[in-house]
């Protein structure tokens, strides 16, 4: 009868627990399931973490109060977890200098290169992802800008508020079946209901797991906004001008416009020219050669079908002359 009832008050644990973690969500929601992207005007610091170690490298993140939360003025209410992205595109002249500038800035701000890609082609283009703390965000993006000219930028966050505390509740009612599934194991008597509970454990330890990692990526990602950053080298800075209102505005600045894609057209086909000569001496000796060969054949065959000599007709009339004789 003891058995009986002791599998009975397991049975109905593992079904309560269950119902009651099936009350939040299913399964893990990924950051891009949450909330679409949507430009921000300005990000807050948003560094409130429940989850001590950091994910894929990066520092782990520290804790920090609701005022600081709200400092940056962004209006999000306290606790709010909100993943900071960014894209930001420059140019330079100066792309040695320029490099070595963003890499001091980044080391300034605590962030690091989460990757970096160097094109050395015909000009040079730096491909990077920098992860910076989420306090200086902001900073990282506009002192960016100081280091070389912005053709574009673009910023962007992600409300993950209800999936994050949704992995808390569900993380802590696995915590909460472990310890009762625990007691109850030190209470079974028959194998069976050991190896039951034994079995659930083990199911319930690979949730607990799972959870936490999740969490620990989450707090990654909020702690830790992600930038990627593209640096090209120009031999001429792109302008800002004023957008023409009048007809006789809008023409000047078509013509200016086309004058300069022209000058531009012209010295890239220069450019291109010179970087490639011996390649195009090559073609062009290939097609001289063919060219000869060619007029050589068209000779040989010209005088092939050429008519005979004059003193070779003069003979066939004798030869004819003569077989009438005959």
């Amino acid at each position: 009868m003891k058995k009986k009832v002791l599998a009975l008050w397991a049975a109905l644990l593992l079904l309560s627990l269950t119902a009651c973690g099936g009350n939040s969500s299913g399964g893990m929601k990924s950051v891009d399931q949450t909330a679409p992207s949507v430009p921000m005007e300005s990000p807050a610091q948003n560094a409130d973490f429940s989850v001590d170690s950091g994910w894929n490298g990066a520092p782990s993140p520290e804790p920090a109060a609701a005022e600081e939360i709200m400092a940056g003025g962004s209006g999000l209410p306290a606790n709010t977890k909100v993943i900071y992205t960014a894209e930001i595109n420059l140019e330079t002249k100066d792309f040695d200098s320029a490099s070595q500038e963003l890499a001091d800035l980044v080391n300034e701000l605590e962030g690091y290169f989460e990757s970096r890609d160097l094109s050395q082609g015909g000009v040079r283009r730096l491909t990077c992802t920098i992860r910076v703390p989420a306090k200086n965000f902001t900073a990282l993006l506009d002192r960016a800008g100081e280091t070389a000219h912005v053709t574009s930028r673009s910023e962007y966050l992600e409300d993950v508020s209800e999936a994050y505390y949704d992995q808390e509740v569900r993380l802590t009612t696995q915590r909460t079946k472990l310890d009762r599934l625990h007691e109850l194991l030190s209470k079974a008597e028959s194998m069976e209901d050991i190896i039951a509970l034994e079995t659930a454990i083990s199911d319930t330890e690979l949730q607990i797991e799972y959870l936490t990692g999740s969490l620990r990526k989450y707090d990654s990602l909020i702690g830790y906004s992600t930038i990627t950053l593209y640096l090209q080298e120009v031999y001429r800075l792109s302008t800002d001008e004023e957008v023409p209102v009048t007809f006789g505005q809008r023409l000047g600045a078509a013509f200016s416009t086309g004058l300069l894609r022209g000058v531009e057209g012209l010295e890239d086909f220069a450019i291109s020219i010179a970087r490639n000569w011996v390649s195009l001496l090559i073609l062009a000796a290939i097609a001289a050669a063919a060219v000869l060969a060619f007029r050589r054949s068209r000779r040989r065959r010209a005088a092939r079908m050429a008519p005979p000599a004059e003193g070779g007709a003069a003979q066939s009339p004798e030869k004819g002359e003569d077989t009438d004789k005959k």
